[in-house]
């Protein structure tokens, strides 16, 4: 982590709001209330002093663009105007969150969260192997209706709900957990961020490969996924109270 610069009292902070809708009122005022300027979506994020994400959504559209600006990320419940005049004034920390590149023979993006093949026939399976190069021969090889890969950020999410650990922020790991598998006594992985794949070896029926929750297209049997470190994404944390 790195403690955030205090803005130049002669200088007024910007800060990029995504995205930038009618609901947004509140938080604009609170901002210009604490002495910054606003400025609207995501090609003045880079730009600006710092970015403020409104959910996931935005916060996965900021890993895309590849920007390296502060990102506040404010959950769906909005956002206390002092915690506002807070990162204004410099009291904050910054963490860096792994972003993963995610490559097939039709796409390459990146993603902040999480990466899952999934049948896209219900109650459907398939089968999958998971490959790194440090290894000669395939980590696992399992049949399961899907898999979700998850970066530190994501591991809260639909991976745990299926089984996965909680990793905590800062590692340089990645968890894989089959969804649905056809086992009793389904193992899970934590692994380095350093060149892991995932391939359909068998499908009944379409795999589409989902990054963040939104469809990245389908991979067909025999294709590999291919997954490596793609930087950082800098998100904005607040010190507890009293902690400052």
């Amino acid at each position: 982590m790195s403690e955030g610069e205090r803005a130049d009292g002669n200088d007024r902070p910007s800060v990029a709001i995504l995205p930038f809708d009618g609901g947004t009122a509140d938080i604009t005022e609170a901002i210009r209330a604490a002495g910054g300027v606003v400025e609207a979506g995501i090609g003045a994020a880079a730009a600006a002093d710092f970015a403020m994400a409104l959910g996931s959504d935005a916060l996965a559209d900021l890993a895309t663009a590849d920007v390296s600006t502060p990102v506040f990320p404010v959950a769906a419940d909005g956002i206390r105007p002092a915690n506002i005049e807070r990162v204004l004034a410099g009291r904050y920390t910054v963490e860096k969150r792994p972003l993963v590149a995610v490559e097939t023979a039709d796409a390459s993006v990146h993603a902040l969260f999480d990466i899952t093949l999934s049948t896209a026939m219900a109650a459907t399976i398939s089968e999958f192997s998971l490959d790194s190069p440090a290894h000669d021969s395939p980590i696992a090889r399992f049949r399961a209706d899907g898999v979700a890969t998850t970066t530190p950020a994501g591991s809260r999410g639909y991976a745990h709900a299926a089984g996965g650990p909680v990793v905590v922020h800062g590692s340089d790991v990645l968890t894989v957990v089959p969804i649905s598998p056809f086992a009793t006594d389904p193992d899970h992985w934590v692994l380095p961020l350093s060149g892991l794949s995932l391939t359909v070896e068998r499908d009944d029926a379409d795999v589409e490969l989902l990054v963040d929750g939104r469809v990245a297209g389908t991979v067909e049997s025999g294709s590999a996924v291919r997954l490596a470190q793609a930087g950082t994404l800098p998100v904005v944390s607040l010190p507890e109270s009293g902690r400052e």
